[in-house]
């Protein structure tokens, strides 16, 4: 049976998990600029979103709360792929008008194989990701009643396709702006601080 409630802390507990600057919101970003199919994007976020939130409910998330030293390594693990993607942003941002259009050209070409590769990995193997949606939601969605759980997962999933959605949609409107190597270095400027920034609040956290 359908419980609103639950759906709404599902909604509003994965929307303040999802709308962050993440990998895979990166990767989705530069794709959709690129015009892959908006509904293999969307697919790809949210089906691998929905995976790990199950994944948590089912029992993971209790069997990472019994390993500190797991979580622990996880996370600095996130660090290093936030680090890696920051770094690579930062190099976008400041290699010039030339390198700019010579990267965007790479990601023009790239085969929908390994587009699509590229982004299955970002989604399902990037330790922060499994934190957010495996620890954080998965283990408040598991301790609701049964009766519960299935619209409060429902609710997190749909908090990730609306984010999804929005941030698909909102780059096919960005598309005749992003013609532009200069808002390239711009986006990239912006998602090097973001990276960076986010690692450091992990990181904070850790000592």
């Amino acid at each position: 049976m359908f419980d609103i409630s639950a759906f709404v802390q599902g909604f509003a507990l994965g929307l303040g998990m999802f709308v962050c600057p993440g990998p895979k919101d990166v990767l989705i970003l530069r794709q959709a600029l690129f015009q892959r199919p908006a509904t293999e994007l969307l697919a790809v976020g949210v089906l691998s979103d929905a995976l790990l939130i199950g994944l948590g409910m089912a029992g993971a998330s209790a069997a990472l709360g019994r390993a500190p030293a797991l979580q622990t390594a996880a996370l600095w693990l996130g660090v290093a792929l936030m680090v890696g993607h920051g770094l690579l942003a930062a190099r976008r941002a400041f290699v010039g008008a030339a390198g700019v259009s010579w990267l965007a050209h790479q990601d023009a070409v790239m085969t929908r194989g390994r587009s699509l590769a590229a982004l299955l990995t970002v989604s399902l193997l990037n330790p922060v990701a499994w934190l957010d949606t495996v620890l954080v939601i998965g283990t408040y969605g598991a301790a609701l009643p049964g009766a519960k759980q299935m619209s409060f997962a429902f609710g997190a999933t749909s908090a990730s396709f609306m984010w999804f959605l929005a941030l698909v949609t909102g780059a096919r409107s960005a598309q005749r702006l992003m013609t532009e190597p200069k808002a390239w270095q711009a986006l990239d400027a912006f998602v090097a601080a973001a990276m960076m920034g986010l690692a450091a609040y992990v990181v904070s956290g850790l000592r």
